[in-house]
């Protein structure tokens, strides 16, 4: 991490990360500066020393100065080549091993969720991919932020235009509706299975189930490294043997992580957790 040369301003990164877990010192000068610069000027102060002082006293501060810098930028099916694997290989496979075991639970969790375009694009492909056996297995799709606004808009389902612009013509029609005053609503079919939570993925610990599938996708860079191999190794013993983590593009594997996950894409950022011998999985 680089060393940030004002006194005050490193006091004002360590309390954030004190309060929130999130380190803010990740990031470079300028865009620091440039960030912290909304909330100061909200309160009309200038210097660092006045603003930490406001951290301490006005409500939810802290949550607002994190909110400036995780921006919630998202669309459906962003980066459709990941979302290709996803539709032939990834799904597909899962389906296959559930048939194999003879369990129905599948589980996929979306942390990092933004305002739900991901998890409701992961609904639409499970649905165009498992077609009529969609209802033969017990699915659950839970989607996780640390933005309580975002996942009040993300329950009600209804996005601009521009969120879908990478969405297939035939997905439009089956699974959502042009409202009135044009925005998208989201089908109540692809809404049914998916549960919103906030969710602090430092703090938060596990969510208390098995996955077959997790994406944290564009959220590691907030963190710090060892930030990022405590949370790695979470979503590890998170996920069933045979299970998929999906990562950002720009985010690698670190720490413990780049030992115990088995590279599936890695252009992609695909990657499985090993499956287990049949003499291990009587101990499970």
């Amino acid at each position: 991490m680089q060393e940030i040369s004002d006194p005050d301003l490193r006091l004002l990164i360590k309390r954030v990360k004190d309060h929130t877990g999130i380190d803010l010192g990740q990031y470079k000068d300028s865009y620091i500066t440039r960030r912290l610069s909304t909330r100061m000027k909200f309160f009309n102060v200038s210097k660092y020393q006045e603003y930490l002082s406001i951290l301490d006293t006005a409500p939810n501060e802290y949550e607002k100065v994190v909110d400036a810098f995780t921006i919630n930028v998202s669309e459906f099916f962003r980066d459709i080549e990941v979302y290709n694997v996803i539709s032939k290989q990834v799904i597909p496979d899962i389906v296959e091993k559930k048939k194999r075991s003879g369990r129905r639970n599948l589980h996929v969790w979306s942390a990092g969720c933004a305002c739900g375009e991901e998890v409701y694009s992961i609904s639409m492909v499970l649905h165009e991919v498992l077609g009529r056996d969609y209802n033969n297995l017990l699915i659950k799709l839970y989607a996780t932020d640390i933005d309580e606004a975002c996942m009040v808009k993300a329950r009600q389902g209804i996005y601009n235009p521009s969120s879908l612009k990478n969405v297939d013509r035939t997905y439009m029609n089956k699974y959502t509706t042009t409202m009135p005053d044009g925005k998208i609503s989201v089908k109540d079919e692809v809404k049914s299975n998916v549960a919103f939570r906030a969710f602090d993925l430092i703090k938060g610990g596990k969510l208390g189930t098995f996955f077959d599938l997790i994406l944290c996708r564009n959220v590691m860079i907030y963190f710090s490294d060892e930030q990022k191999a405590k949370l790695l190794m979470e979503f590890y013993n998170s996920l069933l043997p045979g299970g998929y983590l999906i990562i950002g593009r720009t985010e690698t594997l670190v720490g413990e992580s780049k030992t115990a996950f088995k590279p599936v894409n890695s252009m992609e950022r695909v990657y499985m957790r090993p499956e287990i011998t049949l003499t291990d999985e009587k101990h499970l």
